[in-house]
């Protein structure tokens, strides 16, 4: 049976954490209603470096809603929004950091998440996935030994630099005591227009895409699918208020409805996965998403362009 592994990066950039992450009800809360209608569990990876420029109250606020949902709550950095004595970062890439500055952020991060009420931490997620060798050392200097930073689809997820580190490609895969769990791609199908992957996110890949594609991974013997989503995936603000993204929305739902109805396939948070045992020994094959869906998709995005710019 394939896990399928919903993430969702919680994280705001400049403080205003109502209008990027909670949009009136129409981001992290609308998120966590669809996992709650579909009795499933999300994996949240929420930053926390902005506690240290913004205070642990709105951290605390969104660790406390998870947990009283039940859900999944992880580590994630982004190391711009940071306010610490003697660090300053204009680039947002944990990667591109010394081991001793990654080994301080992770720390003090996990410090920040757990002071804001989590328990259960285990995993970590680089911002942009912007993470490397020394990133894995220093997770393990933090007691964290889950990592979900590997993705295919270089022209999404430019600053992966693991992806080529563990055994198995596009897969659960270990090393060195290390379980990975990577955002999932595709071999596109439009590769002139995505580039050779298109990785499994909710605002890239149509709810056609997705269902066939998850299809095809389980076919081919994949231990799990990770997917990809943000808050602000579901809304935009159009005139200063809040307005849902319908094809988006649509896609959440469809997908937990979808994978709630086969018995090839169950949900899983990043926890459950860590605890299970079943991992790949060689790399499964790629799979090549569906040219009819893949046009599909590419059609009801350029519509949603056009409604976004009227």
């Amino acid at each position: 049976m394939m896990d399928v592994v919903l993430t969702i990066d919680v994280e705001s950039y400049t403080g205003d954490y109502e209008k990027e992450v909670f949009a009136a009800g129409l981001g992290l809360d609308f998120i966590v209603q669809a996992c709650r209608r579909h009795k499933t569990v999300g994996t949240f990876f929420v930053e926390t470096l902005g506690a240290t420029r913004w205070g642990r109250g709105p951290v605390t606020g969104i660790v406390a809603a998870l947990n009283a949902a039940g859900q999944d709550v992880q580590l994630h950095l982004h190391p711009v929004v940071a306010r610490i004595e003697g660090f300053e970062d204009h680039e947002d890439v944990l990667c591109h950091r010394d081991l001793a500055t990654q080994r301080m952020l992770i720390a003090r991060g996990l410090e920040e998440l757990r002071a804001c009420g989590a328990t259960n931490v285990v995993a970590f997620r680089a911002g942009d996935l912007g993470a490397n060798e020394d990133t894995l050392r220093a997770m393990r200097d933090a007691g964290l030994m889950v990592s979900a930073n590997r993705d295919l689809d270089q022209k999404s997820s430019i600053r992966s630099r693991l992806n080529e580190h563990f055994p198995v490609r596009n897969d659960l895969a270990r090393r060195d005591g290390f379980l990975d769990v990577p955002v999932t791609a595709l071999r596109s199908a439009v590769p002139m227009l995505d580039g050779p992957y298109r990785h499994l996110e909710i605002s890239a890949v149509g709810l056609g895409e997705l269902r066939d594609g998850l299809e095809r991974l389980a076919a081919a013997g994949y231990a799990c699918a990770g997917i990809l989503t943000h808050p602000g995936e579901f809304f935009r603000h159009v005139k200063g208020r809040a307005v849902p993204i319908v094809k988006n929305c649509r896609r959440l739902e469809g997908l937990l409805d979808f994978v709630a109805g086969r018995r090839d396939m169950r949900m899983a948070s990043v926890a459950e996965v860590a605890g299970r045992a079943e991992v790949p020994a060689v790399s499964p094959p790629e799979v090549r998403a569906n040219l009819v869906w893949s046009l599909v998709r590419v059609a009801e995005q350029a519509e949603d362009r056009l409604r976004g710019w009227l």
